[in-house]
């Protein structure tokens, strides 16, 4: 997985630059002509001494390349501009050029789905990233390994025999060991309204079935930065 750092000289710059890309969701990638067109990024945006990190997608225009946001990602942006939150982990690279990102070693991840060939695909894309992959088929069975095994990250299935991902998540978000704990969906309930039960379940970030293996990885990696910052490093 890569990232690049996009650095402002101060907030109201970075609110120009939303602002001129509101329509589109995106703003220009200057001086990068080493990045594909669709590769998915970790984007951390930076100004001064704060930062903040995102999935962010490359997009050529005639003109050149250009950074586009899903929405959520777009409005984590004008929250960060607003508040200088949520915090991440400072990046050690400052060129606006790609650089390999990974997890630090001992970094864990919970992938609950009851699905084997999924628990194994996931399983390695996140092994391939740097991060260690914990697998179950249940939310029982997760609650069970999340009381004796540290993890960092869930990822969750919607659908679950038993108890379902909302039940757990909502779960989780009810006891206070677990209250921080970052979750992100695996869902082919990608409507509006399905979504939005699933954030006022406490979720952090969804991906959609079929997912795309460098958008679930990038999501994976920006959603630690913004939550377990201290675990995070930068790959050479």
């Amino acid at each position: 997985m890569r990232g690049i750092v996009c650095e402002f000289k101060s907030y109201s710059a970075l609110e120009s630059v939303l602002a001129r890309g509101h329509e589109e969701r995106d703003f220009e990638l200057p001086h990068c002509d080493a990045v594909r067109d669709g590769e998915w990024l970790v984007v951390t945006i930076v100004v001064g001494d704060e930062s903040t990190s995102v999935a962010g997608r490359v997009d050529e225009h005639g003109e050149g390349f250009r950074l586009a946001f899903e929405e959520r990602d777009w409005e984590r942006l004008h929250g960060f501009v607003e508040d200088g939150g949520p915090p991440s982990l400072r990046p050690a690279e400052h060129a606006n050029v790609p650089h390999p990102v990974c997890a630090a070693p001992g970094t864990r991840v919970l992938v609950v789905d009851d699905d084997s060939a999924q628990q194994t695909i996931v399983g390695a894309m996140l092994k391939a990233s740097g991060i260690c992959a914990v697998s179950v088929g249940s939310a029982e069975e997760a609650l069970q390994t999340l009381k004796t095994v540290p993890i960092d990250l869930v990822v969750l299935d919607w659908s679950l025999p038993g108890m379902s991902g909302l039940e757990l998540c909502s779960k989780l978000r009810q006891e206070a060991r677990f209250s921080g704990l970052p979750v992100l969906f695996l869902t082919a309930h990608s409507a509006s309204d399905d979504l939005v039960t699933a954030f006022e379940a406490g979720a952090d970030d969804f991906v959609s079935k079929p997912f795309r293996a460098p958008e679930l990885k990038a999501r994976v990696l920006g959603l630690l930065r913004r939550t377990q910052a201290p675990a995070l490093a930068v790959g050479h």
